[in-house]
């Protein structure tokens, strides 16, 4: 399940996306849930009621079975295995959200691992004409991360490397904050990347909103070795 705002839901979607590199490599997901909020911090979200039995996301629509509404067996399994945590945008270093942010950052993270959630960190990006956010985004989200036992995605860090290996690239909507078809696709690799602990290149998926293969090409390596260099994994 991905849980944040407008960051997650742009370009039709991160949840879809990701869904799109999932399928490509093989594998298989047996649900997903994107849960968003304009402009909201992790304070927004009732996380604990989203994944717990018999909570909001208890139940599913059986599209094999006509459309039926359904309810979870719970004696078999969890609703889900992992949860990505996006906060506001610049949450992790505004003077007025940083608290909250480590708050329910952690308050989150700990309530999901009392029922075998793994929970993840979302490292949102910086402005497009605040390149020095990169950094402190970054810190900042590792810190309160490695305080939760939550696992980051390195998100910001990635759209940093890919700027700076194609300066042209264009990963920002015209308000230089929100992700392009290009950003989002960069940000589901490295979602990817991170959760499976896999490689997205080569995948043969370039996005819901088309990014043309060069460039599709180009993000999913800029992904992987972003994501490679942050945990310190061999390729």
């Amino acid at each position: 399940m991905l849980v944040g705002n407008s960051y997650t839901y742009y370009s039709s979607g991160l949840s879809g996306n990701v869904n799109g590199l999932i399928k490509a490599a093989g594998l298989k997901v047996r649900r997903n849930r994107m849960v968003t909020i304009g402009a909201a911090d992790l304070g927004w979200f009732n996380v604990w009621e989203l994944v717990r039995p018999s909570g909001m996301a208890s139940t599913y629509v059986d599209h094999s079975d006509g459309g039926k509404i359904k309810t979870f067996d719970f004696r078999k399994e969890k609703v889900f295995d992992a949860v990505v945590l996006q906060d506001n945008s610049t949450g992790p270093i505004n003077p007025q959200r940083k608290d909250i942010f480590e708050k329910y950052a952690k308050q989150h993270s700990y309530d999901l691992q009392c029922i075998g959630i793994q929970p993840l960190l979302m490292m949102t990006w910086a402005r497009k004409n605040k390149p020095e956010m990169t950094q402190q985004l970054a810190d900042a989200t590792t810190k309160v991360g490695n305080e939760a036992n939550a696992m980051v995605i390195p998100v910001g860090l990635a759209f940093a490397e890919a700027i700076k290996q194609d300066p042209k690239l264009e990963l920002y909507r015209a308000d230089k904050t929100h992700p392009s078809p290009e950003g989002t696709y960069l940000e589901a690799c490295v979602v990817f990347a991170s959760m499976y602990h896999r490689s997205p290149v080569g995948l043969n998926f370039f996005g819901i909103e088309k990014v043309d293969e060069k460039t599709a090409r180009f993000l999913q390596n800029v992904a992987w070795d972003t994501v490679c260099e942050y945990f310190g994994w061999q390729k």
